[in-house]
């Protein structure tokens, strides 16, 4: 699915890392681990076309051209749109990746994250939300757009025991149903009971 081949990066004089290599197939996923500074999130960031430079190849089943078919989850944003509700950011979020799913499915789905009622799901401007209710909505929005590749870094920031289980759940389906994932996370909750291989990433930070 997802070929990776000697991509290296570097910030002013210090490499991160070199000659990185892997390929990650279908229903695969992938730790990313290392220590602070080693480059973990540098290489989500390049994966997703975030980020640019260094050297090397990555290709989605042969494609360079491939991040429609990727999501994003970051620490330190849910890539939702402050002044809109729940339901308006999924529309809005969903209509850009051609995703078309009936009021009652987004609805659902919300529900299902622990955000119902209409005045969360339509009224509520997001800027007003928890930090925990805009992460599971980050998270039922990553559900929905129905991407192959998932790139995770940190997605369990902000969530209660409850919810780890329920996105753990989600991503063991998206797993299941033929999809990749690549995560970086210092929560071992994400990956119990999850088969995962690990690539560990040198440096000393910077």
């Amino acid at each position: 699915m997802l070929s990776v081949q000697k991509i290296s990066f570097g910030f002013k004089n210090q490499k991160l890392f070199q000659d990185v290599s892997f390929n990650l197939e279908a229903g695969q996923l992938i730790r990313i681990s290392g220590a602070n500074g080693s480059g973990k999130s540098t290489m989500l960031g390049l994966i997703a076309g975030l980020i640019t430079g260094g050297g090397g190849s990555i290709l989605f089943a042969g494609d360079d051209d491939f991040r429609q078919w990727t999501s994003w989850i970051a620490p330190d944003a849910n890539g939702l749109v402050p002044t809109l509700s729940a339901t308006e950011n999924l529309n809005f979020w969903l209509e850009l990746r051609g995703v078309k799913l009936k009021v009652g499915s987004l609805q659902t789905t919300l529900g299902r994250w622990g955000l119902s009622g209409d005045w969360i799901q339509s009224s509520l401007p997001v800027a007003k939300f928890s930090t925990g209710m805009k992460r599971r909505l980050a998270l039922a929005k990553l559900e929905l757009e129905g991407s192959k590749l998932w790139l995770l870094d940190e997605p369990l920031f902000g969530l209660d025991d409850g919810a780890c289980k329920q996105f753990r759940d989600s991503l063991d389906r998206h797993l299941s149903a033929g999809g990749a994932s690549l995560v970086v996370t210092h929560d071992d909750r994400l990956l119990e009971r999850i088969r995962h291989q690990t690539i560990s990433l040198g440096g000393t930070g910077l």
